[in-house]
């Protein structure tokens, strides 16, 4: 009964986490659509999106594999290795996120004459995000003190936007209020778990360790490098090929579909430690790549029969609260595009565990790296080529036809490994 209930009050909090971030951008940037201008609301989600690719290269592949990292650490060398684990895991992000800052924010020219002060604001939001370390709660399954500082910071920045923003406020304020709520709840995060360790435990980190992490979760980084250049690229596509309408109508209805992902997610990080974990228990002739199937089965089909029940009723709702005037911001294009991506999150859903945890449990790490390569470059293009004739309506089919087609190309592989 203990045990249940831990395992409730945590799903609970991954539950606040995820609804605080998903929630977040819902409030605020449908009324950005309709307070800032259109050119000065196509410039901030440009500059997110390039703040994205940033994060993309500093969370490398640690959101996964982290949390594997500390569930063998704490399982093999106790509180000490656990602590070197996480601060050598923390060294290795904020190196990456110094030598990937410069050259992205360099390219931010290539898509928008605004200046670069805006992105370098969102670079606070990359920063914060990486110092919440949300892996290690997930490792940990304790994930109750980042909730809170969550869903504090998220709370006054949504009151923060509705008080002082209107037509005439500058983005760069925006930016400022969007970025500053993560790069707190970032800071909270850091001294909480550097009180939990002790200071002293922040020299357990070593240039060697580092290395060895970045060498480990190589594959993974690829594959979310590619990922990224679907998931990502579609704004900064349309900023160029297109017009800011289209950009406009686009990033508000991403911001709903990936705010559902959002909510998804807590799904994913309550089974797939679990996966782990169980897997770290079985024998060493237990694990099969067939075993490694029917457990990634198990822990995913309960997610996947939730979201065919609650995605069609949450979308359902969003269109009669648009027909009704209760939703300020969503305009009709806006509409038909998240009801044409919606199916995304079902398949991103089963992404996540067939992919990431699933195929680095059977060592196939190599295949994951090459597929979502493969398909992510080859979704650009054509995301690149459609965008150009039919805009917004393009990228969305582009964004539903890429996590279609690795969702297919992970069970192939599945299918193949359980055959063979």
């Amino acid at each position: 009964m203990v045990r249940i209930n831990q395992n409730l009050i945590n799903g609970l909090a991954l539950v606040s986490i995820q609804g605080a971030n998903a929630l977040f951008p819902l409030l605020v940037f449908p009324f950005l659509f309709t307070v800032l201008d259109k050119d000065a609301f196509a410039e901030l989600v440009v500059a997110e999106a390039m703040a994205f690719y940033v994060l993309t290269v500093c969370l490398y592949s640690f959101d996964t594999s982290g949390v594997h990292s500390i569930v063998e650490a704490r399982k093999q060398g106790g509180a000490s290795a656990e602590a070197e684990c996480f601060f050598n895991i923390l060294g290795a992000r904020i190196v990456l996120f110094i030598v990937s800052a410069l050259p992205l924010a360099s390219a931010y020219y290539v898509f928008t004459d605004g200046g670069g002060a805006v992105l370098l604001v969102w670079l606070c939001f990359v920063l914060g995000t990486i110092l919440q370390c949300n892996y290690y709660f997930q490792a940990a399954e304790n994930s109750i003190p980042l909730a809170v500082f969550v869903l504090v910071s998220r709370f006054c920045a949504v009151l923060a936007i509705y008080l002082i923003v209107d037509s005439v406020t500058d983005i760069l304020v925006v930016s400022m209020i969007l970025a500053g709520s993560f790069l707190v709840s970032g800071v909270a995060a850091l001294i909480f778990l550097v009180f939990r360790f002790g200071a002293g435990s922040i020299g357990l980190a070593s240039a060697d360790g580092i290395i060895s992490l970045l060498r480990e979760g190589w594959h993974l980084f690829l594959g979310n490098i590619s990922v990224a250049l679907f998931r990502g690229a579609n704004i900064l596509i349309l900023a160029g090929v297109s017009n800011s309408v289209a950009v406009s109508a686009y990033a508000v209805a991403e911001k709903v579909i990936k705010s559902i992902q959002a909510l998804a997610r807590p799904l994913n990080q309550l089974f797939m430690p679990k996966a782990v974990k169980a897997w770290s228990l079985l024998a060493v002739e237990q694990k099969t790549n067939l075993w490694a199937f029917k457990l990634i089965w198990d822990n995913t089909r309960f997610q996947i029969y939730l979201m065919l029940v609650a995605l069609p009723l949450g979308v359902l709702a969003i269109y009669a609260g648009h027909t009704q005037g209760l939703l300020p911001g969503f305009n009709d294009e806006a509409i038909m595009l998240i009801i044409l991506m919606a199916p995304a999150v079902i398949f991103g859903v089963a992404n996540a565990m067939f992919g990431v945890v699933g195929l680095t449990l059977i060592g196939a790490q190599a295949y994951f790296a090459i597929t979502v390569f493969s398909i992510g470059a080859s979704v650009f293009l054509f995301s690149l080529v459609v965008s150009c004739f039919f805009g917004a309506l393009g990228a969305a089919l582009a964004f539903v036809l890429a996590e279609m087609l690795l969702l297919i190309a992970f069970i192939c592989k599945y299918k193949k490994v359980v055959g063979g």
